[in-house]
């Protein structure tokens, strides 16, 4: 009998999340990255792809091989591993809320100065409570926006504390609107909110990483997010080159990866361990380009985690079929099926996926590397 268990617990940051198409897609592929062995909820796990080759183990070496491991641990992932007399894999639940709560994220940027002075200056976060009486809270976030530039004051959202693709996001500045009161106790419900203003985003990037349990941090790679125009996640795409690199492919690595290292540094202060992502995106303001390198920290698998273990997996077949040469980068396009209608300059040389969502890697490099 196996010692690994798997809990593929993907959405369930939010309420029906895990049962939505593209949950259950993303988790057939995160799947693919455990040992062939490991023990899955579903009679028919996904099928075992044939440039996997004879590999049977873990993709990544961080890898759990015994325990429960969830997706995100959350309380019912623990409640699991004790009722099948299992350790749970990776950090306390009670961590991973406090590191998850994207106003973690906010008050580190504050605290660590990242990101522009600003807008740092703008966010304000809610606590539940702080939502319970609604005309105090209106008159609250009057004051808050009174504070704010011009420019920033005229779009301002309030997003859920708790949530994923920007789901639940409500706007917020016009305070006498009649459909905000009735946010409030969602929001509450959420974790509380952050007060942001509603940016005019021109490219979104994630940063991966792996936080082992002595605090070492592993940069696995960089991406470009594919997001619609309200932010809900669509896919992912990037560059590998011929050492297995993964980058986002806009020159910006090394501003994201030194501003998600420090927010990952933190959350290990808090006692998080484990894979995790850190979001970011780039805004127009005055007519220039501006980076926000941290936008909120992920404390869980994340869908660029799914791909670039997915990479890990196929790069002995990939050098063999398809050498990469110094220098040359070839295109990744990973997410919902829809996802991938990027300008490329050659046809893919591997695609990987399930019904509703897959892995292409292009045989050259993205003709369009921003968004």
């Amino acid at each position: 009998m196996t010692q690994l268990r798997l809990r593929p617990n993907v959405g369930e940051e939010e309420p029906g999340g895990s049962r939505v198409a593209a949950a259950l897609a993303v988790a057939q592929l995160w799947r693919l990255l455990f040992p062939r062995d490991a023990e899955w909820p579903d009679a028919e796990p996904p099928a075992w792809p044939d440039a996997f080759g004879d590999s049977e183990g873990a993709a990544f070496a961080w890898l759990p091989d015994v325990g429960l491991c969830a997706w995100w641990n959350d309380a019912a992932s623990a409640a699991e591993a004790a009722e099948h007399g299992l350790a749970l894999c990776g950090p306390d639940p009670e961590v991973v809320a406090r590191v998850h709560d994207k106003a973690f994220a906010a008050r580190t940027c504050v605290a660590e100065r990242i990101g522009p002075r600003e807008l740092r200056e703008c966010v304000c976060v809610f606590e539940p409570n702080d939502l319970e009486d609604a005309d105090g809270f209106l008159a609250s976030l009057r004051r808050e926006l009174n504070d704010w530039p011009e420019g920033f004051a005229r779009a301002a959202t309030l997003k859920p504390r708790l949530g994923t693709s920007g789901r639940g996001r409500v706007r917020a500045d016009d305070p006498s609107h009649t459909d905000l009161p009735g946010a409030l106790p969602r929001l509450a419900a959420r974790g509380g909110a952050v007060l942001e203003p509603w940016l005019e985003r021109t490219a979104d990037y994630s940063t991966q990483f792996h936080i082992a349990r002595d605090g070492t941090l592993t940069l696995l790679g960089t991406l470009s997010l594919v997001v619609s125009p309200s932010g809900v996640y669509r896919g992912h795409r990037g560059e590998l080159d011929h050492r297995g690199r993964v980058v986002c492919g806009a020159g910006l690595d090394d501003r994201l990866i030194d501003a998600a290292a420090e927010v990952a540094r933190a959350a290990y202060a808090e006692g998080y361990f484990g894979p995790c992502g850190v979001d970011a995106f780039v805004f127009r303001r005055d007519g220039e380009e501006v980076l926000r390198p941290v936008v909120e920290f992920n404390a869980r698998f994340t869908t660029g985690t799914v791909l670039l273990g997915l990479l890990h997996r196929v790069r002995t077949w990939l050098e063999a079929m398809f050498p990469g040469e110094p220098g040359g980068r070839r295109a990744i396009a990973f997410g919902l099926d829809g996802a991938h209608d990027a300008p490329l300059d050659a046809d893919a040389a591997l695609e990987i996926g399930t019904r509703g969502a897959r892995l292409s890697i292009f045989r050259g490099a993205l003709l369009d590397a921003g968004n």
